[in-house]
């Protein structure tokens, strides 16, 4: 399944630290980006907020202790369990897909060429959705929208709930932040 298929969330908490996954008790469960920590830790948060019905991605290029290759992704899939993954590498992405995962291609919103760049990118690798970085680019996350294949969210640098309507009035499907106070 697709996150085409998927009810993408308008609000996507991002916690940095596998320990902090009790910062989403009381909320209502939907996505949530487990942004780096150790295997073991990691496998542990994905366990508990899958129980509690979170659908659980990791940002692999920040997990301690894993391997980003084919077998890396297939023993996270075996030991951790997530629901997908998270990588700025395109690689990594073509390699979630042929382990099972969902996979987020994440795209920095720099200059022209990395948007250009980043577009082209996700055309070969076809992740499930993209996720533009910072997430306060309206016009350039609106061209992105227009010229990928799969859904797009954003995160990175979103400090108020105007910036969180901004984003999701230019079509983005869901905003990803650390900002505990953005997550309802």
């Amino acid at each position: 399944m697709g996150a085409k298929d998927l009810a993408i969330p308008s609000r996507i908490p991002a916690i940095r630290h596998p320990e902090d996954w009790t910062a989403l008790e009381g909320l209502r469960p939907g996505w949530a980006f487990i942004l780096g920590g150790g295997l073991d830790a990691v496998a542990q948060a994905t366990g508990l907020l899958q129980r509690k019905k979170w659908r659980v991605f990791l940002h692999v290029d920040m997990i301690r202790g894993l391997s980003k290759d084919l077998e890396g992704l297939r023993f996270l899939r075996e030991y951790a369990g997530p629901d997908g993954i998270i990588s700025t590498h395109s690689p990594v992405i073509t390699q979630g897909r042929r382990a099972g995962l969902l996979t987020v291609q994440r795209i920095f919103l720099l200059d022209s060429q990395s948007v250009a760049t980043g577009i082209q990118q996700t055309h070969s690798t076809e992740p499930d959705v993209v996720e533009t970085l910072p997430g306060i680019l309206p016009d350039v996350t609106r061209r992105v929208i227009r010229e990928v294949a799969c859904p797009v969210i954003t995160g990175g640098l979103i400090t108020s709930q105007e910036q969180v309507a901004m984003m999701l009035a230019a079509g983005v499907k869901g905003v990803s932040t650390s900002d505990r106070s953005l997550w309802t």
